[in-house]
């Protein structure tokens, strides 16, 4: 029996289509990426990588950083090559800013490697960390950034393994596959990106909320001797964040949290930084009760951003004061519940750290707390600037409302309207919230000390509270007045937060 002319171009018709979907990266399994990370103890500067996908595109490239060197991320990277499925060289064409290009049309998986030299401390760097790795003598620490070449997006799966020396661990912000040993589960290209890892002899501990997990890895002789002081801490200082904000975290529905990483070294100095939901801390070996302080405040601080910029998100920087600022406040009060400041600490500390640093800030007076963009110039204006903003609002509203409304009402607020979605919120947001929450227009406070350039009277509003508070010789002396008014006990109880129950 013939077959029509026309029947026949349709099966032919539905045959390429077919042919073409066998080999489409995004049918089902081929629209996977894997990554392989080989580390030896023996040679703790050198990682070996190899990644297997169908090409999407013809693009493999490094993400952000290392920007003052010329080819980036890329000047660590060498040896890199790429096969097909029969073990066939393809061409890789070195581009500028850390890209490789693939040749255009390849329809099979195929398999990219290299070698990473760890090699980054031979090179200068600018304020903060920046994502770089290092070695020390019980591991290695990397950002994702640093290591891997990335691909396209969208993948459906991305699947790390690790080859480990017998005798190392490895902590990261990823779900572990069952019956894979050294195999992870990433949930998407921006979890991947944003990642960091700690592969070594560290210790681990794990704080674990109704399907969240908060992994502390510690390394060095001087982090370990503190790692129950670092347990209470963190214990603790969660507890008083879920409890505060009614909630676990609850990011924006394409940024499922579900596990963070603290990453905390004994190093030659105290400094930090957060990389997407995980947090890099260096403790400075033989560092005085500061040193061991500011550590602790950095992941304070940083870890209620999962609250205040992850869970409701600014619309611009406009608002960095709020984010910033407001969370050095609950950054304090935090401290305060689990015992690592006492009153006066928390007191003094206004001054000595965040009051000396505000108004020796030459932005104070000058610039607008809006010009978010400038925090990293400005730390005293907008991240101490936005503290006693926080702070004034505070007592505004508790003593407005008899101490029966906060500004903990807010962040719930914020929390409960925001968690979980796309949607953000302003400037506006924040006057409106503020001023229903106290009773007052609170639109010549925000015009003439957030918008406006008139520094914020912080002490005049602390005596709101039961304090006794003044600008003195450039200091901003605290203290509590020895007779208060019932009312003014309670603003202080509230303004200093609650102790954690033993």
């Amino acid at each position: 029996m013939k077959t029509p002319a026309h029947f026949l171009w349709l099966l032919l018709l539905i045959g390429g289509q077919q042919i073409r979907a066998m080999y489409s990266p995004t049918k089902r399994g081929n629209n996977t990426i894997s990554y392989h990370i080989t580390l030896d103890s023996d040679k703790p500067k050198l990682a070996k990588v190899d990644f297997s996908f169908v090409p999407k595109d013809s693009i493999l490239y490094m993400t952000q950083g290392a920007n003052q060197l010329p080819n980036r991320w890329a000047t660590f990277v060498h040896g890199i090559k790429a096969v097909d499925v029969h073990g066939k060289s393809i061409s890789l064409t070195p581009l500028a800013d850390a890209q490789w290009k693939l040749p255009t049309g390849l329809r099979e998986r195929i398999t990219v490697s290299y070698e990473l030299h760890l090699d980054h401390a031979e090179h200068q760097w600018g304020g903060g960390l920046d994502g770089v790795a290092y070695t020390t003598e019980w591991g290695v620490f990397y950002t994702t950034r640093a290591l891997l070449i990335f691909h396209a997006d969208g993948w459906e799966k991305i699947t790390v393994d690790f080859t480990l020396p017998r005798d190392w661990k490895i902590s990261t912000p990823w779900k572990k596959k069952k019956g894979r040993p050294g195999a992870y589960s990433v949930q998407n290209q921006s979890a991947l990106m944003q990642a960091m890892l700690f592969a070594g002899s560290h210790e681990e501990l794990s704080f674990k909320r109704d399907g969240f997990e908060l992994i502390f890895a510690l390394g060095g002789e001087g982090v370990l001797a503190e790692k129950e002081a670092y347990r209470k801490m963190a214990s603790g200082v969660l507890e008083y964040y879920i409890d505060l904000m009614g909630g676990l975290p609850n990011p924006s529905p394409d940024n499922v949290l579900d596990k963070s990483v603290v990453i905390i070294n004994t190093a030659d100095t105290t400094d930090g930084e957060v990389i997407g939901n995980n947090i890099s801390i260096l403790v400075q070996r033989d560092g005085d009760a500061m040193s061991k302080m500011i550590s602790k405040f950095i992941f304070a601080h940083e870890f209620f951003h999962l609250w205040n910029a992850k869970s409701f998100t600014p619309e611009d920087e406009e608002t960095e004061w709020f984010k910033e600022g407001f969370s050095n406040y609950y950054t304090l009060k935090a401290l305060r519940h689990v015992g690592f400041l006492d009153d006066a600490g928390f007191l003094g500390v206004l001054d000595s750290f965040f009051y000396q640093r505000y108004t020796a800030d030459d932005g104070v007076g000058t610039l607008s707390m809006t010009q978010g963009a400038e925090k990293h110039a400005h730390w005293g204006l907008i991240y101490g600037g936005g503290l006693f903003v926080g702070i004034s609002q505070d007592m505004i509203i508790r003593s407005a409302s008899g101490n029966t409304k906060s500004l903990d009402d807010l962040m719930k607020g914020l929390f409960q309207r925001y968690g979980g979605t796309h949607d953000r919120y302003t400037i506006d947001d924040l006057q409106f919230g503020l001023s229903e929450l106290s009773g007052k227009d609170q639109s010549e406070f925000f015009k003439n000390y957030i918008m406006g350039t008139t520094p914020v009277p912080v002490a005049e509003f602390l005596q709101l509270g039961g304090l006794e508070a003044k600008v003195e010789d450039n200091h901003l002396l605290i203290s509590k007045k020895a007779s208060t008014t019932p009312l003014e006990d309670a603003i202080l109880q509230g303004f200093l937060g609650k102790l954690k129950a033993d």
